[in-house]
């Protein structure tokens, strides 16, 4: 009986064993019983997983990785395998284990590869593939490739939708041999094309152009890029980036639109020389502004040329501009004339003078009509009033006479620079409808009776011997002149001898004391007697009578004038077609239109410009201002004198002082540190700024306003004479 206990325990003892060994969970694994298999996993004892340690890693991996357990455990078994995957290939105990078991060994490590990649691939999920696939590479997975390529479709699936070139260029670095490489570089072409005509950054568009070359809608791009800067340089208003866009694209289809912006910021900037002009032609060959430019050019090769006829017809053409002085000083230079005639397009001829100071005079194309013999000098005149009066040495249009001077005697030329009246004449007047001519000595400031030779304005004599009465308030002859009117106009003696009566179509409209004064070509005026209102009357009889003081009468231009109102002292201005102010008490004072534009004072003493219709034309107000004269004008603000242009634009340098120079179109005396001297229209000089201005006067502390140029001569306070644009 004892025996056959000790038999049964040794039994026992013996199964015991085998349930925990390795084998005996692998058997259990084999049959598919998860729950055994965990029980003889856990019986297994300290000394067996101690001398087994691999194969107890290797059937606990086995056991996680078994079809019933979680996803978890099954990637945690395979973990634990590829972990220990070199200590477990090279254990002394596979053989062991393995023998006359019911799985092989690598029947299960092949159980754990497969149960665990299903789960990675039910996943399908990079991260896990990631890491499954560090696990598989080092347990050296039997699926290895497979598990590459399938984290491989994962991410080109990931990348593929997505928009993301990122994404794209870090597929094609992992994977550069991949199957889908082609078509991850497509979409990322295709991306970068999306975002090259989406995009507002140009240096993303140029790289785009710079790594695709030959993408087949390259034009697209390099277009939208085109398009982005033309607008980006047209809004920057740079020239330079202008100018930058026309050498990079010269081909733009708005090329045209673009030059002519540019141009119209440049030229007005434009310095004032052949070079520069020829250069903006030649850039800008369609702009408006090229016409302008190559008259411009016209007018320097005029200059260069020196050719006179040219010269006068260019003025004809386009009036008195900045380029005049140069003109005069290209006259000088070529022939030794200095041009004195103020305004070419008033005359039949035109008066010059030579360096030695002889006068002659030029037909208007450009050849000397009359050589240069006769004398400069200043002419006093007989005082009387005539619209003829005036300018008497210039052969003006509606004269068509002049007079010269030799040997301190004068004599009358015509239009034909003839000789009609003998040079042998102490004093002259251009009456309307004749010609005086005295022998006797006197001067404007003397009064007296002279005995005059009387010739018409074709030279023949009327009469040896006629009396004239001249000096102040004298008004016996010419005042009286009735030719001038139409003839239904008629003037009668009244009983008093200052006086006549005014019939027209034989009708007593009026008395005029004192004479018809000149006024316009086509009105004058007068006064009745002990009556400070002035009386217009035109040619037909009609007279305007008007509030105005008769001694301050100024035509501003055709027959609109200025006159002092007798009641507030400020100027009227009225319009004499129409018969009436058209402004009043608005100005202080007021001169002629020159070069369009009309120099006034307001009632707060600052002055301004105003067009015809008396707007402003500027709305810049100065202290001081002067007409305008070859496109310029001289003005005071504040302490600063300069030159504008007629866009109110300053022109020239900054000086002390400026002012024209009375009776020389284009010329301005300056001062500047207390020295003298005179500048162009161009703000170029014309006498150095270095001569000591004439002594103030004791009528005046201007300086500048006591320095005069007498037949193109300045003499200086030192007494130094200086010719003006001398060679």
């Amino acid at each position: 009986m004892k025996k056959t206990v000790l038999i049964l325990l040794s039994l026992l003892c013996i199964t015991t064993a085998m349930a925990q060994s390795p084998r005996a969970v692998i058997k259990s694994i084999a049959e598919g019983d998860q729950q055994k298999a965990q029980e003889k996993l856990e019986k297994i004892g300290i000394k067996t997983r101690n001398e087994m340690p691999e194969m107890c890693i290797l059937v606990e991996a086995a056991l996680l990785s078994m079809e019933s357990q979680s996803d978890e455990n099954k990637l945690r078994g395979y973990e634990m395998l590829a972990t220990h995957i070199e200590s477990i290939r090279s254990s002394i105990d596979i053989e062991k284990t393995f023998k006359g078991s019911d799985l092989t060994y690598d029947e299960l490590v092949a159980l754990i590869e497969q149960n665990s990649l299903s789960v990675v691939v039910a996943k399908d999920d990079e991260a896990t593939y990631r890491s499954y696939k560090a696990l598989a590479e080092n347990g050296n997975h039997s699926n290895l490739e497979s598990i590459a390529e399938a984290l491989e479709a994962n991410i080109y699936r990931r990348v593929m939708s997505k928009r993301s070139t990122d994404e794209c260029y870090a597929f094609l670095n992992e994977f550069p041999q991949s199957k889908y490489a082609a078509e991850v570089d497509n979409y990322c072409t295709s991306l970068r094309y999306d975002e090259a005509m989406t995009s507002t950054d140009e240096a993303t568009i140029e790289k785009f152009i710079a790594d695709f070359p030959n993408h087949p809608n390259l034009d697209n791009v390099a277009t939208r890029l085109m398009e982005m800067r033309y607008k980006r340089v047209v809004r920057s208003e740079n020239i330079d980036q202008m100018r930058w866009f026309v050498d990079r694209y010269p081909n733009y289809r708005d090329m045209d639109n673009l030059k002519q912006i540019m141009a119209n910021i440049e030229y007005p900037t434009l310095k004032d020389c052949r070079e520069s002009l020829e250069a903006f032609v030649e850039y800008y060959p369609k702009v408006r502004q090229t016409t302008e430019a190559k008259g411009r050019i016209a007018v320097f090769n005029i200059i260069e040329s020196g050719d006179i006829a040219k010269i006068f017809q260019y003025i004809k053409s386009n009036g008195y501009d900045h380029s005049y002085t140069r003109m005069q000083r290209s006259i000088l230079e070529k022939h030794g004339y200095l041009i004195l005639t103020p305004d070419i397009n008033a005359v039949e001829l035109v008066r010059f003078r030579t360096t030695d100071g002889k006068v002659g005079y030029l037909s208007l194309d450009g050849k000397v009509a009359i050589e240069p013999q006769y004398e400069l000098k200043g002419y006093m005149g007989l005082g009387i009033q005539s619209i003829h009066s005036n300018n008497g040495f210039e052969c003006t249009k509606e004269r068509g006479v002049a007079m010269v001077i030799k040997d301190n005697k004068i004599g009358v030329i015509n239009r034909h620079g003839e000789l009609i009246i003998p040079i042998e004449h102490n004093d002259i007047a251009f009456l309307d409808s004749e010609i005086i001519c005295t022998s006797s000595s006197a001067t404007s400031q003397q009064s007296g009776t002279y005995t005059c030779k009387v010739y018409d304005y074709n030279g023949s004599k009327i009469a040896d011997e006629r009396n004239y009465t001249v000096g102040p308030g004298v008004a016996t002859f010419n005042n009286w002149d009735t030719t001038w009117f139409n003839t239904n106009v008629t003037i009668k003696d009244s009983l008093d001898e200052w006086e006549k009566n005014i019939y027209v179509d034989g009708k007593f409209i009026g008395s005029a004391y004192g004479g018809f004064h000149p006024l316009t070509a086509h009105y004058r005026w007068f006064q009745a007697q002990n009556d400070d209102k002035i009386n217009v009357i035109s040619r037909n009889g009609n007279i305007i009578t008007l509030n105005f003081h008769s001694y301050d009468i100024e035509v501003i231009y055709n027959n609109i004038i200025m006159a002092e109102s007798i009641s507030s002292g400020n100027r009227c201005v009225i319009d004499l077609d129409k018969q009436s102010i058209i402004s009043k008490d608005k100005f202080r004072d007021m001169w002629a239109m020159n070069d369009g534009l009309i120099l006034v004072q307001y009632l707060d003493n600052s002055f301004g410009y105003v067009d015809s219709n008396l707007s402003p034309a500027l709305s810049q107000r100065y202290n001081r201002a002067y007409s305008f004269s070859c496109g310029t004008a001289a003005v005071i603000k504040g302490s600063q004198a300069y030159l504008i242009d007629k866009s109110g634009n300053q022109i020239s340098a900054v000086y002390d002082d400026i002012a024209p120079l009375s009776g020389y179109k284009g010329l301005y005396k300056v001062m500047r540190g207390g020295k003298c001297g005179i500048i162009d229209a161009n703000d170029e000089v014309v006498i150095a700024i270095e001569y000591e201005p004439i002594k103030q006067s004791h009528y005046s502390s201007d300086k500048l306003q006591s320095i005069h140029c007498t037949n193109g001569v300045i003499e200086w306070a030192n007494g130094t004479k200086t010719l003006l644009y001398s060679k």
